[in-house]
């Protein structure tokens, strides 16, 4: 499983004029983790992930990303 950097993929996000939010729900016992992600290049949609492991979640936000943004990630 990949490890996520979490600079690196700040950068990747803002050149792709992007946001990100990753919020713990610490009093959730299941999907404890929610990332949503939008920007100009989805429009009105919004990329969200809810589950337990964070760096599975972010691989499937990534990969979601590609499909949609030519060159995302870099």
């Amino acid at each position: 499983m990949q490890r996520w950097r979490e600079p690196e993929l700040r950068v990747q996000l803002g050149n792709h004029d992007l946001l990100a939010i990753v919020k713990s729900g610490g009093e959730r016992e299941r999907r404890r983790w929610t990332v949503l992600v939008s920007g100009t290049p989805l429009g009105e949609e919004l990329v969200r992930w809810d589950g337990d492991d964070l760096d599975a979640g972010l691989a499937r936000v990534t990969d979601t990303l590609r499909e949609r943004i030519p060159g995302h990630p870099d």
